[in-house]
């Protein structure tokens, strides 16, 4: 085979590469979109973890023992359990923890609506209610404002318990291979993302 038909050949082959690549562009554009997604998903859910590791351990920290730990370990106890769990979690409580810690407000839009034009307790103490208790922490006590009852405070307090539940489930797990790919899939399993795929899906077709 001469030189001159492996050239041709070869300008064969790209014409007809080039063909199919404009033929199937749909495929390809959403392709090349859907490895994009799952790449950021991925990238994210690394940040996260590495963000949720210490923020697991300042739970475990501040529950811990310590002589003055009375004027701010009101609460701890609900906690206790899952301090103490030394399992390794699996990748469904995994996905569920990334979704409780990433996708989930405090409080939460049922709190907010349950609470909204909801009369004032007498007297209510913002400060009294959290005092001795671990909430009372700047980056916890952040969520109390504008609560001015005692249900709307026990409430609340009841969503940071289940969201560091799952950081201390997530500490549990270490930069580990089944953490990364729980947190992708919480993240991409967001209603934005979903509604966001979909959309773009609608337009490949319909173009």
């Amino acid at each position: 085979m001469t030189a001159k038909e492996n050239l041709r050949r070869s300008r064969e082959a790209l014409a007809g590469l080039a063909g199919n690549a404009r033929r199937n562009w749909r495929f390809l554009l959403g392709a090349i979109i859907a490895g994009g997604v799952i790449w950021a998903a991925i990238e994210a859910s690394d940040r996260q973890g590495r963000f949720d590791i210490p923020s697991g351990y300042a739970v475990r920290m501040t529950c811990e023992p310590d002589p003055e730990s009375p004027l701010w370990n009101g609460g701890c106890e609900r906690v206790a359990a899952d301090i103490a769990r030394k399992d390794k979690p699996g990748f469904v409580e995994l996905y569920r923890a990334f979704v409780t810690v990433h996708h989930r407000y405090i409080p939460s839009p049922a709190t907010r609506s349950r609470f909204r034009g909801v009369r004032c307790d007498q007297g209510f103490d913002l400060d009294a209610a959290l005092r001795g208790t671990r909430y009372v922490f700047v980056p916890l006590r952040v969520h109390f404002a504008g609560a001015c009852t005692v249900a709307e405070v026990q409430a609340i307090m009841t969503e940071i318990d289940e969201r560091d539940r799952a950081l201390l489930t997530i500490e549990r797990a270490g930069l580990s291979h089944s953490a990364l790919y729980a947190g992708a899939l919480a993240n991409l399993t967001e209603p934005v993302v979903i509604f966001a795929a979909a959309a773009i899906l609608a337009a490949l077709i319909i173009l």
